[in-house]
């Protein structure tokens, strides 16, 4: 199988018509993908049965798995990696999407493209949010999702630059991101953050730092994410995966990080906390 798609799926009681619907049109917009197999995370409040009945609205190849509980983004996604890895040991690519997401048709093709041509672990879909930024190009454009021409409007954004960054949608290829173990749960105990600056690391040192690899991002291919980028405010349980990943990576960890990154936070983030280390 040439990709398979990765989806965490969370209901929220008191947000439970608001989250059904945005995930509906997220399913609804990835019927036009290339590839249709998708591999969901149950993380409430559904009950797995009840989930593929309603996923039987969707022209989608869709395994569920998980058992209604949310156990964080990245516990979540490493078992819908591990499914694949297991039950679908050929797949060669594996996306990460989110429900706020509406995917352009066909968005993957040209990812998909340059991973066969490019000596990459991943690469990562442009994007635009709810506000009409469009990040890494310091760009932004006024958005209305209800225009009835939306896949016409992103597929107007795209241009061919491939930057530095990272975001999702991502793809990855499936052989290295299970050499490098995906998300180590072992140390990302926390509900969410962090847990992709792991992973960036895990390529990073994969790849050996003589070569200083880093993320890039493809506007080759435009869609949109409703609300995009790492969360700023540290504190509470994002500071759960950020501890994980210092015991995992250590201060020369939080070096990298630094260097890895593109945007000016991130640098100036990982640098203080290396130098408070070093202090």
């Amino acid at each position: 199988m040439r990709l398979v798609h990765t989806l965490l799926y969370l209901y929220r009681e008191d947000r439970a018509a608001e989250d059904s619907n945005m995930t509906a049109a997220c399913l609804k917009s990835l019927e036009k993908s290339t590839y249709n197999t998708v591999v969901i995370y149950n993380q409430g409040t559904k009950s797995n049965d009840e989930l593929m009945e309603e996923l039987k609205a969707f022209r989608l190849d869709v395994h569920v798995i998980g058992d209604g509980v949310n156990v964080g983004t990245a516990m979540g996604r490493q078992k819908c990696f591990e499914y694949i890895w297991t039950h679908m040991p050929d797949t060669e690519y594996i996306s990460e999407i989110h429900p706020d997401m509406i995917l352009a048709s066909r968005w993957e093709d040209v990812l998909v493209n340059y991973l066969d041509s490019h000596d990459e672990p991943l690469i990562s879909c442009g994007i635009v949010d709810q506000h009409g930024n469009m990040p890494f190009l310091n760009k932004r454009v006024s958005v209305d999702v209800a225009r009835p021409d939306f896949d016409e409007f992103l597929a107007g954004l795209r241009t061919d630059q491939v930057v530095r960054g990272f975001t999702c949608p991502c793809i990855h290829v499936s052989e290295i991101l299970k050499e490098i173990g995906g998300y180590n749960t072992a140390f990302l105990k926390g509900r969410q953050c962090f847990e992709d600056d792991s992973m960036l690391l895990g390529y990073y040192y994969y790849y050996g730092t003589k070569r200083a690899w880093y993320p890039k991002v493809n506007y080759n291919s435009v869609v949109y994410h409703a609300v995009a980028g790492q969360r700023l405010n540290m504190g509470g349980n994002v500071m759960i995966n950020f501890n994980g990943l210092v015991r995992q990576y250590g201060a020369m960890g939080l070096k990298a990080l630094a260097t890895i990154h593109e945007s000016k936070w991130h640098q100036n983030f990982f640098t203080e906390q290396y130098n408070a280390m070093a202090r």
